[in-house]
């Protein structure tokens, strides 16, 4: 495919990283230091330019099958998406966009955008997710059903067998040496377990894999009064509960305090300050919350909140090259604004109507998705994969010749490609 992306900033450059080898890619960016770096980084077509200038599209190819806006401007992604059309035909259009109040108005439709992802709403949606599964990791809805993916840091030694019933299935165990492994028969005490089921089966069996994680959320200590660490905020206290802001910025505290009603509690003080947990009691919240921008912050921030007493934690990331960082320390992760808008739109591309895509495991594994409407006899890979098939609300794992059926639901986990699923 033909992909033309707006912006060559960390989200730019991740979706070009991820899909060049499979795809044409054309970037537009004005600063020439990134068109340095991407040039010597990855086999893509750089052009230096304006994204408000019109004549930056001039020599563009007659037509591109997506243009994916993601400069770090709502407005420029706005406009660039209008001018785009004067010059090019584009199949779909995806557009990053940070303010939420777009959402209200119909600019979508009047720009033929197909896609509006709003890289905040993100993480919040995930955090949120959370609050009511608190014993996961991570929270992963599924095409064609109410079943989820989510994982887990297992703090038992049990048997796959004794965990599993046709409402819910082991998928994947990552090893604290990050090796995948979708057919294990036992999980270790600190593995990472990715789980399919439906919510109500789930919850039992976290609280078997995860017994000393909070069985509720009721108190909530955020780490950084940003943008997102006021939307998380700002979301979770429709919730009924108890908030609190570590801001050491006094601008930042002092900006959050005026958006933020009087309920929440802002405190402007050092994330180092080890006396002030003891002295705000800080280690009676059910949860911390690490919002910066600085992963290195996050990772420290939750690590000082479990010493202190703290159950669960969660770490914004936002660099994936620390996600195995925080992999290994056993801290849940979300991904922050740039990354989760990264993943979204490369799970879109890679998603048709028919099969749908979910990246698991960072970047490593996939999730496909497909509806079945015709009868077929099917066999699963010999790669290192599983196979479900969902039906009448009842998960079969599939380990050989397999008769699926109309309205049959078929989930393939692999770290391959979905060449298997797409010849179903």
């Amino acid at each position: 495919m033909n992909i033309l992306i707006a912006g060559g900033g960390k989200v730019g450059y991740n979706i070009a990283k991820f899909l060049h080898q499979k795809h044409n890619i054309t970037i537009i960016e004005k600063d020439e230091n990134k068109i340095n770096f991407i040039n010597e980084s990855l086999d893509v077509l750089c052009i230096l330019g304006d994204l408000r200038d019109a004549l930056t599209y001039e020599n563009l190819e007659k037509e591109y099958d997506y243009f994916i806006g993601v400069s770090d401007n709502d407005e420029v992604n706005l406009l660039s998406s209008a001018l785009i059309d004067d010059f090019t035909k584009v199949n779909i259009k995806i557009l990053r966009i940070h303010n939420t109040s777009y959402s209200l108005t119909s600019i979508a439709e009047k720009l033929e955008i197909e896609n509006m992802i709003y890289s905040n709403t993100i993480p919040v949606l995930n955090i949120q997710k959370l609050i009511h599964l608190p014993q996961a990791n991570n929270i992963k809805d599924l095409a064609f059903t109410d079943k989820i993916l989510v994982s887990v840091n297992s703090e038992i030694d049990i048997k796959i067998n004794e965990i599993e019933s046709d409402k819910v299935k082991v998928i994947a165990i990552v090893d604290d040496k990050e090796n995948i492994y979708f057919n294990k028969e036992e999980i270790n005490k600190n593995e990472l377990i990715y789980l399919i089921g439906d919510i109500d089966s789930l919850k039992e069996i976290l609280k078997k894999l995860a017994p000393n994680q909070p069985e509720k959320i009721k108190n909530i200590l955020i780490f950084g009064a940003n943008e997102l660490g006021i939307e998380i905020a700002n979301t979770l206290k429709s919730l009924d509960l108890n908030i609190t802001i570590i801001e050491s910025d006094s601008n930042l505290a002092y900006k959050a305090a005026k958006k933020l009603d009087e309920e929440i509690m802002i405190i402007n003080e050092s994330f180092d300050d080890a006396n002030l947990f003891i002295s705000e009691n800080l280690q009676n919240n059910d949860i911390s919350i690490a919002a910066t921008s600085s992963d290195e912050k996050n990772i420290l921030k939750s690590l000082i909140a479990k010493k202190y007493g703290i159950k669960k934690t969660i770490c914004i990331n936002n660099n994936p090259y620390y996600h195995s960082i925080m992999n290994s320390l056993h801290l849940p992760i979300v991904r922050g604004p740039k990354m989760a808008t990264v993943y979204k739109i490369l799970e879109k591309i890679d998603s048709e109507k028919i099969i749908f895509e979910k990246l698991f495991v960072g970047f490593k594994a996939k999730a496909y998705i497909k509806k079945i409407f015709m009868e077929k006899t099917i066999k699963p890979p010999k790669e290192n994969c599983k196979v479900l098939v969902l039906r009448d609300n009842k998960l079969i794992e599939v380990n050989g010749e397999f008769t699926v059926l109309p309205n049959d639901i078929v989930f393939y986990f692999t770290l391959g490609s979905k060449s298997w699923i797409e010849d179903l």
